[in-house]
């Protein structure tokens, strides 16, 4: 924890003072938790910043993350800091009686209260779901930052990206654009934007990565734009390259052969895995609701359409429920909206039997109608 009380019931927080001031305050001062207001002990070793422990485990330590790693107590400081120089009403680690929870920083802007989570360690979905949850019934926004993962993948601009489970938590939903993600990295201070994120399969999108100094944020956070048709030129090609190397993979090392769905249906469609059409495999709106590659369910719907003696835009809700239900993925209204905008994208290709134009027209579906900021 970085705040505690003294004897005196006076706020103390270390990382103000020196280490000599902090070593003399030590041998004077009795700190105790402001919460238990049990006896708490300041550590302050050489690397570490100046932080206080139970001196012994008690209940309250389910409050407080103990043994907290020197980047997340960093952090912690570094945001504080900032909300504060922005001129904002902001606490550090409160606790909330009402929720039996305690963020890491507390910000009030008029009637709105928004609840900080610098998250530096893994965390169960549960848990996430659980504190999300506490903090919406009681009117409080959640804010969850993550520190920025170590890997080339943050560098700035347009590229194939890895995105965790964990972090997927923390993605921005929007319904006029793509979805976004903002973590912090406490080691540069820096916030990373992970920008108009397009699913391609698992836990693999293809987005832009663009970076803004701590000195140069603002709160409530800056939105991203919406890439241009030009930018969407290199998201197009990129996303291609994933489906032929899907398709070839699966060519080479699926070891279900004939009775591998995929390579099947191809068949059965007279389709060759290896040059893969281009209206097949195409990003849509809520693409991210069906966990398969574009080109694996896109296939299996125009062969379940053939089956049906019916072209995928006449499918009704029905028939795409079961669609879904046969091929066992989930039934949702995202996966249900995702199966209906190819199919209408499907049939605009076909009418004008023309692809030289493809890109353009997925690029109108997926982002024309966005806000622009």
């Amino acid at each position: 924890m970085l705040i505690a009380y003294t004897d005196q019931q006076q706020l103390f927080l270390p990382y103000q003072y020196t280490r000599e001031t902090l070593q003399r305050y030590r041998r004077q001062i009795k700190f105790l938790c402001p919460q238990c207001l049990e006896p708490v002990q300041l550590k302050m070793g050489h690397y570490n910043i100046p932080h206080f422990a139970h001196l012994a485990k008690n209940q309250c330590d389910q409050f407080f993350a103990e043994g907290e790693s020197k980047l997340h107590l960093q952090g912690k400081i570094q945001l504080f800091e900032w909300l504060q120089k922005l001129g904002h009403k902001v606490e550090l680690e409160p606790f909330l009686n009402t929720l039996s929870q305690r963020p890491d920083l507390l910000v009030t802007i008029a009637d709105n209260r928004f609840a900080f989570e610098f998250q530096c360690s893994a965390i169960s979905h549960e848990k996430w779901q659980q504190r999300t949850t506490g903090y919406e019934k009681h009117h409080i926004q959640p804010v969850w930052l993550f520190q920025t993962p170590s890997q080339k993948q943050t560098i700035n601009g347009i590229s194939k990206l890895k995105i965790s489970p964990l972090l997927q938590k923390a993605l921005i939903s929007t319904k006029t654009e793509f979805p976004y993600l903002i973590t912090y990295n406490a080691l540069t201070a820096k916030f990373i934007y992970w920008t108009n994120l397009l699913h391609v399969h698992g836990h693999t999108f293809i987005g832009k990565v663009q970076e803004i100094p701590l000195a140069k944020q603002c709160f409530p956070f800056y939105q991203p734009t919406c890439i241009t048709q030009q930018e969407f030129q290199q998201y197009w090609q990129l996303y291609k390259d994933a489906c032929r190397q899907f398709a070839y993979g699966r060519l080479l090392y699926s070891k279900k052969g004939v009775q591998d769905p995929f390579l099947r249906y191809c068949y059965e469609l007279q389709l060759s895995p290896s040059a893969i059409p281009l209206f097949i495999g195409i990003p849509v709106k809520e693409g991210a609701a069906i966990p398969l590659c574009a080109s694996e369910w896109q296939i299996m719907l125009l062969h379940f359409s053939k089956q049906l003696c019916l072209q995928p835009h006449v499918l009704t809700r029905d028939h795409i429920e079961h669609f879904l239900n046969k091929h066992k993925l989930e039934v949702t209204e995202q996966a249900i909206k995702a199966v209906q905008s190819y199919s209408l994208l499907w049939k605009a290709i076909d009418d004008k039997q023309d692809l030289s134009d493809i890109c353009e027209q997925v690029y109108v579906q997926l982002v024309a109608i966005a806000t622009i900021y």
